[in-house]
């Protein structure tokens, strides 16, 4: 029993001797295709994007042709000419059709993004919704109005006081963010509301469209998904 001992010692040394490339090589690839990987990304969005690949050993992963599920997070990003922005994607078999210049195309995506109130400010400050008020509810609310937001609904105010007020339900509409006018009022008295706007959002990566809207206490949350999209890391 004793002269095992050292034989399994040897074993063992030659395990972690034989692990080590492969560790390195984990590391690695790891680093480049996720360098590639934020690259092409951060292009789309306008941004760095901080990429992960889960706990399957990303070897595996490319010798099986594709990546099982990526992980995306980024801050200040720009969607739909939206921004900025902080999102949360996960990319879901992202077949690599080409390694070395790591294109393909990629299964099913979902991206979480969450617009503050400053965003928001600006999406109702597109023609449609500016175009729906009328004379004396754009009088009332004033040239530099604010904007609250509470969860269900977006409430734009005065820049002081509450003179004038229209609160907003907002919807996804594929392509855009719709404003259904919950109310209007001037004065502290009820006014015809106006009729519905919407912020077109152009250019959304990956052939992404919008598949919800709503508002939570201090944010909007903007929800999108797409399936079979093209994808290379030079964008």
């Amino acid at each position: 029993m004793f002269l095992l001992v050292p034989i399994l010692r040897r074993l063992v040394m030659l395990a972690v001797v034989l692990a080590i490339p492969l560790v390195v090589a984990e590391l690695l690839a790891r680093h480049f295709i996720g360098a590639a990987v934020a690259s092409a990304i951060g292009a789309r969005i306008g941004t760095h994007a901080q990429v992960g690949f889960g706990s399957t050993p990303i070897l595996v992963q490319i010798v099986g042709g594709r990546l099982d599920d990526v992980t995306v997070s980024a801050s200040g990003a720009r969607v739909g000419g939206l921004s900025p922005l902080r999102i949360e994607a996960s990319l879901r078999d992202v077949h690599l059709q080409n390694l070395t210049a790591l294109e393909g195309a990629i299964g099913a995506l979902s991206v979480t993004a969450a617009a503050p109130p400053s965003v928001v400010r600006g999406m109702l400050a597109s023609p449609s919704c500016l175009n729906a008020m009328s004379p004396a509810l754009r009088a009332g609310l004033t040239s530099d109005p604010r904007v609250l937001l509470f969860p269900g609904r977006i409430d734009l105010l005065p820049r002081h006081g509450r003179g004038a007020e229209v609160r907003f339900v907002p919807r996804a509409d594929g392509t855009a963010v719709r404003f259904e006018i919950a109310a209007a009022l001037v004065g502290g008295g009820s006014v015809e509301r106006p009729p519905s706007c919407e912020r077109r959002l152009d250019g959304l990566p990956f052939g992404a469209t919008l598949h919800s809207a709503q508002v939570r206490s201090g944010t909007l949350m903007l929800d999108f998904g797409g399936r079979n999209a093209s994808f290379s890391a030079l964008g």
